[in-house]
C-alpha cells in the first residue's frame, strides 16, 4: 500500500527520491502543502520537527497527534518554539496511557480566540467547592 500512494519530501537537501511516487517539495513549502491538501483527502505527516514547526506556524494541519513520553531529557529542540503561532485546540478523544507511563494525546485545531481554561468539571461553576 505505501508503495502505491504519492509521497513528498520536505528537505533543504538533495534526498534520495527512488521510493516510488516520491516527490520533493520546492522552498516554498507552505504553499506546496496548501496544493498537497488541495488535492488528497487524507494527509499524514511524518517528519522533522523543522517540517512540524512550519506546519503549526502556518496553521497547516488539522490534527495534531502528541505522544508524551515519562523522561526529562534536559535540553533540546522544542515542539512549540518562539515563532510558534496561539492556536486552540480540542481534545478529541480521551488521553491514553501506555503501561510506561507514555500519554497519547489525539487533539483538532479549533476556532476561537485562544486562551487559558482551568481545570473545573465542565457542570460545575466557578468557584464552587466539588
Amino acid at each position: 500500500l505505501f508503495n502505491s500512494v504519492p509521497k513528498y519530501v520536505a528537505s533543504r537537501g538533495r534526498p534520495d527520491l527512488s521510493w516510488a511516487g516520491s516527490t520533493q517539495l520546492g522552498p516554498d513549502l507552505a504553499g506546496a502543502v496548501r496544493e498537497i491538501r488541495d488535492r488528497h483527502e487524507h494527509v499524514k505527516v511524518v517528519g522533522s520537527l523543522n517540517l512540524v514547526q512550519t506546519l503549526l506556524r502556518e496553521k497547516l494541519f488539522d490534527r495534531l497527534d502528541l505522544w508524551v513520553h515519562p523522561i526529562v531529557l534536559g535540553v533540546g529542540k522544542k515542539v512549540f518554539d518562539a515563532g510558534a503561532v496561539p492556536t486552540n485546540l480540542t481534545l478529541l478523544a480521551p488521553p491514553v496511557a501506555g503501561p510506561t507511563g507514555t500519554v497519547y494525546l489525539r487533539y483538532a485545531r479549533a476556532q476561537g480566540i485562544p486562551g487559558t481554561g482551568d481545570m473545573s468539571a465542565p457542570d460545575r461553576g466557578a468557584g464552587r467547592d466539588g
